[in-house]
């Protein structure tokens, strides 16, 4: 299913990112039973997944702007996110507003430009959740500013690229801090307000580019830190500092691991195994996932309780993994992946930026 220039172990990554996001907003419409212990940690952690994503889109972000040249190179790079982003969001943000209609009466319909405009992140933890609809989109936020901000270093003053990046993760701890006890801010305010998670992504860029290349050369470095990052995702289940810890420390903590994981898995050589293949066709698919799963779970919450069929938290998650990830393939190849290969056009070359 992936091309042949992605690798599919990264891909698999994003598809666990999106499966575990899948399973987390499952568990609240079909709640686990008592005794379904993992059912139980995936409705605490599963959120988790989009840190995943930044991580992720952080080392890809960063290895295409390490290889750009030229002007042309970086406006390629804003043509080719705002193609691969914008038009399905506009697509979902319009079948929200179509569901909101229909199902509530279109009572978010004044506030639907907020989402359109990638706003969600900035506007929810100073409006409210009950003014900023569409939640899920407020990690658009954080990865649309990333994108700008790190293409226009990019693009203005490459040579102090990494020295940026640097800085926007060393500050992240204290901003976040100032935001927890100096304006009282909730855990889950700061974790989608994009200025203070833009750290997650500058992890996974500067790994793109070098900066921890020492921490990778040790041995079995993708296994190791595979493990460091599954454990840290467990084991925040159980932080006795939750949520200040989270909050604050917490998020560079798994940024960090997340983005020496995904660096390492790169530095591998392409992998012939079949489950690998599939879970790279699911990542491949995952934006859409991630934008379309709660339709799907809503749609069967509705069925569930009209027919009296009673599915269960598995069963549901599964039945909408299959139904988005099927879904999603249609809408890759008839409309992401065409509106892709548009964007990723090139003009005549410019003078070089970078030496």
């Amino acid at each position: 299913m992936t091309s042949g220039n992605r690798l599919a172990r990264l891909d698999a990554i994003r598809a666990l990112g999106v499966l575990l996001v899948l399973a987390y907003h499952t568990s609240y419409r079909f709640e686990p039973t008592p005794g379904d212990e993992l059912g139980r940690l995936l409705r605490v952690i599963g959120w988790m997944g989009v840190d995943l994503f930044f991580a992720l889109s952080g080392f890809l972000v960063g290895s295409i702007l390490a290889k750009e040249k030229n002007r042309q190179d970086i406006a390629l790079f804003f043509r080719k996110r705002f193609f691969r982003i914008v038009p399905i969001f506009v697509v979902a943000v319009a079948t929200f507003a179509l569901g909101d209609l229909l199902t509530n009466s279109g009572r978010n319909l004044a506030n639907v430009w907020k989402p359109l405009l990638f706003l969600t992140g900035y506007l929810q933890p100073i409006q409210g959740e009950a003014a900023v609809p569409y939640t899920i989109t407020w990690s658009l936020s954080v990865e649309v500013s990333a994108y700008i901000l790190l293409g226009l270093v990019a693009w203005k003053t490459w040579d102090r690229f990494g020295a940026i990046l640097a800085a926007l993760v060393v500050l992240s701890v204290p901003f976040r801090l100032w935001l927890a006890f100096g304006l009282g801010w909730e855990e889950g305010m700061i974790g989608i307000f994009p200025p203070a998670r833009i750290d997650a992504i500058a992890l996974g860029a500067l790994a793109a580019i070098g900066a921890f290349d020492r921490l990778l050369d040790v041995r079995r470095a993708a296994l190791l830190y595979g493990a460091l990052t599954i454990a840290t995702i467990v084991g925040f289940r159980f932080a006795a500092w939750y949520p200040p810890f989270i909050g604050t420390i917490g998020y560079l903590v798994f940024g960090l691991f997340a983005a020496l994981w995904v660096a390492a898995l790169a530095r591998l050589e392409p992998s012939g195994s079949r489950f690998v293949g599939f879970l790279a066709s699911v990542g491949l698919v995952s934006y859409f996932m991630y934008l379309f799963h709660l339709f799907f779970i809503e749609g069967l919450l509705l069925v569930s309780e009209r027919s009296g069929i009673g599915l269960g938290f598995w069963g549901a998650f599964l039945l909408a993994s299959a139904l988005t990830y099927a879904a999603g393939l249609v809408s890759w190849r008839v409309f992401e992946e065409p509106l892709i290969r548009l964007g990723s056009r090139r003009t005549a070359p410019q003078p070089s930026l970078v030496p």
